[in-house]
This record gives structure tokens, C-alpha cells and sequence, in this order.
């Protein structure tokens, strides 16, 4: 029968199984003694100092004697070890110390993802080249699955683990990046980026999507990971990423230099040209193919800016009013559920709510974590009311628990403000 082994996963989370059997460290340990655990396992080959641990397990504020601080080392060395085999693993020392040093020894043969990522990476670093070379980066880049125990990143011991590892991963990635370049292989350098970007989505690795997605002449794709980039970044963030992302979509001169160059020759430039206008009823049915329109058009902030915009400048030819409203989720509700209601899920509610409950021509779009703005078109500021009072009457319909509150603003002086602005600007 084959000896049962030891598996340790600690990139984009904790986990620990024995012979396929997970084992619950985290439920009969305390967060110290797993904090413990896990320092011993990042330093399986040299150990770690009694110092080191101390300083880092219970803090520079807790100055009680040495003597006490090594006692209480020893006996969550001690819980540590209880707590291991109560887990199932069998009953050997596996904490120990030797000459001031901590080691975490046992006879069960350990498979740890970070320890195997290292080796990976080496072995891709010492081979010669070709094909060996890339799969063995290959293989390490898909090893690194997340980064370093997330939940550890507020503890500075950790967080300087978690750089080193993500360096190493860095360090694939752009090994890989010049050999995808050098082969214009665009489909593995959209998959390398692509995978970067679910693990760093707020690094802006959705601009290198974006850019081989435009080499590839995949236009939906690139717009598609564009808006849903936007939606991230104001979902998450309350805010717009980064300049470059606009301008990678909106100019083409990001495109790879290699291809741009390819570019140059003047049949290509005319096979693009055939291409474009091949394209016209392609592109007719992205902008007026929405055969069925019912309720508020909703977009992401940065195209909901655009359409304000616009707003403001047919204001000034057709005299309309138009209203900006503010609409936000509070996390304390009215029911007695509503402490305990899925915040995300009553958002989505909220967002079909308002989109049923407003006209054709008005737009919405969410902004950060509890808020939506409203554009509501030809309405007057007295009306304001009555369309809050129906969005929530809709929204209590869908079994929404949260509390809502609006503010209101026409735009009139709004838009008097922005084309100041501009016109200052210019």
C-alpha cells in the first residue's frame, strides 16, 4: 500500500490533507497556533528562530519577561503538536527545537505547493532553452494558483513571504511573455495574462489582455474584458481604474511593436481596411440590435460619464430638464433579516429594481460598494419622489430587506459646471 503523504496547499488560501483526507487545523486550532504551523512550514528547510516567532506570534506590545515569552512559545508548541494529531495525523513530535532554531520534523513525506513552485522555478531558470524551458515555466506559473495566504497579509512576516513568491511568479510570467512575443503565439499570451489578471485583477494585466486581444483582431473580446474591467473598478474600488486602461483600448498605437511594424506594409494595412468595412452590419447590430428595450439602460460609470456628457449638450439645443439622482443601499434594514441578508445579492435586486421601475430613455449605473446614480431624463425635480417611492415599493416586490435614501440634483447648474469646466480646461 502506498505510504500516505502529507498535502499543503497555502497559495489563495490554507488547506491541509493526509492520505486525501482534509484535516480541520483551522477548526481545533487557535489562530496562533495556525500562524505557528504555517511559519514552520514556510521555513521547512532552515527552520526559524525562537526570536523570530516570538516577535511575530505575540507582538512587540506584549514585553513580559523572556522567560515568559519562551514559555508561552513552548506550550503553543506543545497545542500545536496535540492539536496535529487530534487532526489524524499520526502521533510524532513534529515541533521542534534545536539550539534556539524551530523546526517542523516528521516522517510523514510532505507535498507542499510553495516548496514545489521554488523547485519549479530553479529548474526553469537552469534549463538551456526550447521547448523544456517553457513547459517547466509553464508548469511553475501554474502552480502559483493565488497568492500567499490572503488572510495573512495584515502581518508583516507574511507579507514579505508573499512578495517573494509573487516575484518568483512575476518572474514566469515575463520569461514566458518574451518567448510568446518571439513565437507570436497570441492565443498562450492571452491565456498567461488571463490568469494573472484573476489572481492581481486590480494590477491592470487587463491591459495586456486587452492589447493581444486587439492584435488578434478579437474586438468583442477586447471590449467585453474593457466594460467588464470598468465594472470592477467602480464595484469595488468606487473609482475608474487606471488612465492606461482607456487609452489601451482607444489607441492603437499600444499595440505590440513587433505588430505594428508587421503593420507597416501596405497590403495588410489594406486587408484591415476590408476587414473594418466588412464589418459595417456587424457593428449596426452591436449599437441598434437591441430588438426589445424595456426599462433603464444600464452601463458601466465610465460610459454612464460619456452619456451625462451628452445629455448636458442636447440640454443646450432642446431645453429639456433632466434630473441626477442618488440612490444608496443601507446595510441596516428595516426587517429583522436584513443584518443577515447577502449584501451583493440585495444590490443585484436593487439594480433590477431600478431598472424596472425607470423609463426607456433614463440610464443608471452602480457606483462602489451601496450606490447607484440615476440619469432620468425630461423629469422634474418634484417628481423625484414619486420614482423613489416606486423603485422601492419594486424593490421590497423582489424581497429586498435593505433601507434606501435618495438626493436629487438637476442638472441644469450641473451641466452649467461641467461645460465651465471644460471650457476652462481647454
Amino acid at each position: 500500500m502506498a505510504e500516505k503523504e502529507l498535502q499543503i496547499q497555502m497559495f489563495g488560501g490554507f488547506t491541509m490533507r493526509y492520505g486525501g483526507e482534509g484535516l480541520a487545523i483551522n477548526k481545533t486550532g487557535s489562530s496562533k497556533s495556525v500562524r505557528l504551523l504555517q511559519m514552520l512550514l514556510l521555513s521547512l528547510d532552515g527552520g526559524i528562530s525562537k526570536n523570530e516567532l516570538i516577535d511575530n506570534l505575540y507582538g512587540w506590545s506584549e514585553k513580559a519577561d523572556m522567560a515568559n515569552r519562551n514559555r508561552n512559545l513552548n506550550n503553543l508548541l506543545y497545542r500545536l503538536k496535540k492539536q496535529l494529531i487530534s487532526c489524524g495525523l499520526p502521533k510524532e513530535e513534529y515541533a521542534t527545537i534545536c539550539e534556539g532554531m524551530c523546526f517542523f520534523k516528521t516522517n510523514v513525506p510532505i507535498k507542499q505547493d510553495t516548496k514545489l513552485f521554488e523547485i519549479m522555478v530553479e529548474r526553469a531558470r537552469r534549463a538551456d532553452g526550447g521547448a523544456d524551458r517553457t513547459r517547466l515555466l509553464w508548469q511553475a506559473n501554474e502552480m502559483y494558483c493565488g497568492q500567499l495566504l490572503p488572510g495573512n497579509q495584515s502581518e508583516m512576516w507574511f507579507f514579505q513571504k508573499s512578495n517573494y513568491y509573487k516575484e518568483l511568479y512575476i518572474w514566469t510570467i515575463r520569461e514566458l511573455e518574451k518567448e510568446f512575443l518571439e513565437a507570436k503565439d497570441y492565443k498562450n499570451r492571452f491565456l498567461l495574462y488571463s490568469r494573472a489578471a484573476a489572481i492581481y485583477p486590480f494590477e491592470h494585466w487587463q491591459i495586456h489582455q486587452i492589447q493581444c486581444s486587439l492584435e488578434m483582431c478579437r474586438y468583442e473580446e477586447a471590449l467585453k474584458i474593457y466594460n467588464e474591467t470598468m465594472e470592477l473598478y467602480t464595484r469595488e474600488m468606487g473609482s475608474a481604474p487606471a488612465k492606461e486602461l482607456q487609452e489601451c483600448f482607444e489607441k492603437t498605437e499600444l499595440l505590440d511593436e513587433n505588430h505594428r511594424r508587421d503593420m507597416q506594409d501596405i497590403g495588410n494595412l489594406k486587408s484591415m481596411d476590408r476587414i473594418f468595412m466588412g464589418r459595417r452590419n456587424d457593428i449596426r447590430r452591436e449599437i441598434f440590435g437591441e430588438t426589445h428595450i424595456k426599462g433603464a439602460y444600464y452601463c458601466a460609470y465610465p460610459s454612464f460619464v460619456d452619456y451625462c456628457r451628452m445629455v448636458v449638450r442636447a440640454k443646450e439645443r432642446n431645453r429639456f430638464r433632466a434630473v441626477l439622482m442618488f440612490l444608496t443601499l443601507s446595510r441596516r434594514g428595516k426587517k429583522d433579516g436584513a443584518r443577515q441578508m447577502n449584501f451583493q445579492e440585495q444590490m443585484d435586486l436593487l439594480k433590477d429594481a431600478i431598472g424596472d421601475s425607470l423609463r426607456s430613455g433614463d440610464a443608471y449605473t452602480r457606483y462602489g460598494n451601496r450606490h447607484f446614480i440615476l440619469m432620468l431624463m425630461k423629469t422634474e425635480a418634484k417628481a423625484c419622489s414619486g420614482i423613489f417611492s416606486r423603485i422601492e415599493k419594486v424593490y421590497e416586490g423582489k424581497a429586498g430587506k435593505g433601507e434606501l435614501w435618495y438626493y436629487a440634483d438637476m442638472t441644469q447648474e450641473l451641466g452649467e459646471a461641467v461645460l465651465g469646466q471644460e471650457s476652462r480646461e481647454r
